[in-house]
């Protein structure tokens, strides 16, 4: 397992999951502390890798900068006076209702790429997306499971090359699968999952990709 993965998996450790038959109120409260968690965790990595400035709001109000179509929170982050966003990572995940939910997730993902580099065009821009395991091995009748059609619909919205590509693109993107109370279950690299959209190597991707966007930085 790697570093990474240890990481992810202890703060599954330490974050009680709800019961199966939870109201959707812990559901939702649940998937939004342990991305919180994750969001640490990619924070510390991206250090790590060398982009000190890389910052997370854990408590309080979400970082807001005024995208093209008004202002937008975001969650991991580079930024400084002059240039304004250089980095962001968004860190969200469906771990209860995939199949209901997936589109709607996707649908919000387009429009925060699109938003951040309306105004800032040389942004890179990436999001790691976790799921619960056993929601995204489930059943889809086009697909054949709700993660392969997860896949399917991220590589239409990665691989932004030039800030003068589509704005609504992703830079990169990371797919981990952790399945809610169960810190084995952690899954990096799960099968299927083309290598350029596993959460193994996204870190790298992302600071890679800055670094060549960026080489004076």
């Amino acid at each position: 397992m790697s570093e990474l993965a240890q990481k992810i998996s202890q703060a599954v450790l330490e974050l009680p999951a709800p019961d199966t038959d939870a109201q959707g109120a812990k559901k939702k409260n649940y998937t939004e502390a342990l991305s919180h968690r994750v969001s640490d965790v990619l924070m510390e990595e991206l250090r790590i890798l060398g982009l000190s400035g890389v910052e997370f709001h854990a408590r309080g109000r979400d970082k807001q900068f005024m995208g093209g179509y008004g202002p937008k929170g975001v969650d991991v982050f580079l930024s400084d006076e002059k240039h304004g966003l250089l980095l962001t990572s968004g860190v969200k995940g469906i771990l209860f209702d995939a199949r209901k939910n997936l589109l709607n997730r996707y649908r919000d993902m387009v429009m925060e790429a699109l938003e951040l580099h309306k105004r800032f065009p040389y942004a890179v821009c990436g999001h790691l997306f976790f799921m619960g395991r056993d929601e995204a091995l489930r059943d889809e009748r086009k697909f054949g499971s709700v993660l392969a059609k997860a896949t399917a619909l991220f590589t239409n919205i990665t691989g932004r090359e030039r800030p003068e590509d589509a704005p609504e693109l992703y830079e990169t993107a990371g797919i981990l699968l952790i399945q809610p109370g169960d810190p084995d279950s952690v899954d990096l690299a799960p099968q299927g999952v083309p290598e350029e959209l596993q959460a193994e190597g996204y870190c790298q991707r992302l600071v890679d990709t800055f670094r060549t966007r960026n080489p004076f930085f």
